[in-house]
């Protein structure tokens, strides 16, 4: 069911805008799109929200268990519900596009990197509230994007200053937090579920343009700029690439995730490139057979470097155990790999016509 215009323009606004040329050096007829964009929509984010929605279901379920009946086992328990919503999350999360930037929920389901601690204030003054408070629908409507999702329950669940087993405040603001983030993920799946990738696309003469290209292209964008940011801020940031080693800047670390979520990242640009049929890799391989599959051996080089690193790389509360290598040069051959990932993929794009424009991540 297509949405109404305005409500396209928010989506677009705050995410990127589309650009609107589509010129091809290698021209595909308009069916073979479909295959990419189709097997994209379904198998990856469809599929990928269905599972973030559900266990984000669980995850609130089992935190009302927690705090129903307090108990070491229910809270561990509630832990590992919630790393498998974080990595149901790290499937999806290359796409900030379509329903999910409605009321910022792509932020507000990750609030990362939070170099100023702001979710750990606001909780703190939080859990010191009215708890009636909190269960208002308006408190929530009007929440800061740093409570409302993963972030913050995973503070609420490994960091020292909130305990649900012996806090009943804390328990309740818990509670208060995932039935919110469950109810989110579950209204952005319906989406998925009854929409398509071209009702999030606005563009200015529909008459003239394919708004499914233009959707797929607005994957593709994602994607590229996805890899770029995995680069840079989930591995070169913590490791003091561009300044002092900072461990604690790393994606998840408190549930100590940072490293399974990259692997996550990685198997989901595999999902990407080989959804179909036709699988873009398919298109690929007629189009511009070289760089298709020099894509495809280089994803897989980053995935195998990034299975083969030290479950605790990224570890703060973990010494450093390979005195002959640092963390740096341990993971440098991944950096190496993934900015060439990022290269060859923007290389393709282009040469199957999509003119590719600015990095909406960082504001380039």
């Amino acid at each position: 069911m297509a949405l109404p215009r305005s409500f396209l323009k928010i989506f677009v606004s705050r995410s990127f805008v589309i650009m609107l040329s589509v010129t091809a050096p290698v021209m595909a007829n308009a069916s073979q799109w479909d295959g990419p964009l189709n097997g994209i929509s379904d198998q990856v984010i469809a599929n990928g929200y269905q599972s973030y929605a559900r266990s984000a279901a669980l995850l609130q379920e089992s935190s009302a268990a927690l705090c129903a009946r307090p108990s070491e086992s229910a809270l561990l328990n509630t832990r590992e519900v919630f790393k498998n919503n974080v990595l149901d999350w790290q499937k999806v999360q290359w796409l900030n596009f379509g329903p999910v930037t409605y009321f910022m929920r792509y932020y507000a389901f990750e609030y990362w990197p939070d170099k100023k601690g702001i979710t750990q204030r606001q909780l703190r003054s939080m859990s010191q509230a009215d708890p009636a408070t909190l269960d208002s629908e308006d408190f929530w409507q009007k929440a800061s994007i740093a409570v409302r999702g993963l972030t913050a329950i995973e503070s609420l669940l490994y960091h020292p200053d909130f305990s649900p087993l012996t806090s009943i405040q804390d328990c309740h603001l818990l509670t208060n937090v995932t039935e919110h983030h469950a109810l989110s993920a579950m209204d952005v799946n319906r989406q998925w579920q009854t929409g398509h990738a071209e009702d999030w696309v606005f563009a200015a003469d529909e008459a003239d343009l394919d708004t499914k290209k233009l959707a797929l292209k607005a994957f593709l964008l994602q994607w590229i700029e996805h890899i770029g940011m995995t680069k840079d801020a989930k591995l070169e940031t913590p490791l003091g690439y561009h300044g002092n080693e900072n461990l604690k800047l790393a994606e998840f670390y408190r549930s100590h995730l940072s490293l399974k979520a990259i692997q996550t990242n990685l198997q989901s640009y595999r999902a990407i490139y080989h959804a179909g049929p036709p699988s873009l890799f398919d298109v690929a391989q007629q189009l511009q057979p070289e760089l298709a599959i020099q894509l495809e051996k280089q994803l897989t080089l980053s995935l195998k470097m990034a299975l083969s690193l030290p479950e605790t790389l990224l570890h703060p509360d973990q010494a450093h155990v390979d005195q002959q290598t640092s963390r740096r040069d341990q993971v440098q051959p991944l950096v190496t790999s993934l900015s060439r990932s990022q290269a060859y993929l923007s290389q393709l794009v282009t040469a199957l016509g999509f003119q590719i424009g600015f990095n909406s991540r960082d504001g380039d």
